[in-house]
């Protein structure tokens, strides 16, 4: 009887050890699959560099996806806007009307307003438009104003963009849009070109 119960006890303890390894062999490979997941502009239909081919983000444009800041980010779609998450949680809107749009934070608070003319964008951090940055193409060369000052000068071959007569960044493939000028300025954060850019692709 006493052998028989040191067996029982024995049993016991060899399947508690057992479940006990098998439970932290499964925590240990979800640990790595979410933490292994990373942002890649590898299959976009865009991606941008710097000149020396620093990461700076690309996107698909149908339907859309954004990776900007090591990120990515996909959206929702709704009649007048998109809403783009990261991670399960909702990082930017994109709001648009007839002949413009907005990109707005997660707390709805305005970011920048596109206004689109039919030679020329313009954008601006108010609702008003007020020291709005203008891109505008010319016959050799797409300039950057600002009350009407030119702040840059770009030049777009092939998969180059030249700014101010200085490759500044690297397209992915070969484009001719002047809407790509926008990665010129500095006082936009890099994230935000993406979807300024992708947007106004989609829309122009």
């Amino acid at each position: 009887m006493r052998k028989t119960h040191i067996i029982f006890v024995l049993t016991l303890l060899l399947l508690v050890g057992c479940k006990t390894e098998n439970k932290n062999s499964s925590n240990g490979t979800d640990t790595t699959t979410s933490t292994s997941a990373s942002a890649s502009t590898e299959n976009l239909d865009m991606s941008i560099t710097t000149a020396d081919g620093a990461v700076i983000g690309g996107f698909n444009l149908s339907p859309i996806k954004i990776v900007a800041n090591n990120t990515n980010y996909t959206f929702k779609s709704k009649p007048d806007k998109h809403k783009f998450y990261a991670n399960g949680q909702m990082k930017y809107e994109v709001k648009f009307k007839e002949e413009s749009f907005k990109l707005r934070d997660a707390d709805s608070d305005l970011l920048w307003k596109i206004k689109i003319y039919p030679d020329k964008v313009k954008i601006s951090d108010n609702e008003e438009n007020e020291n709005a940055f203008e891109v505008r193409p010319y016959d050799d060369k797409i300039k950057v104003k600002r009350n009407e000052e030119e702040l840059y000068r770009v030049n777009i071959e092939g998969n180059s963009v030249k700014v101010n007569d200085t490759e500044a960044f690297k397209l992915s493939s070969n484009q001719q849009s002047y809407v790509y000028a926008i990665l010129a300025i500095d006082e936009i954060p890099n994230e935000h070109k993406m979807f300024i850019i992708a947007e106004l692709l989609n829309k122009i």
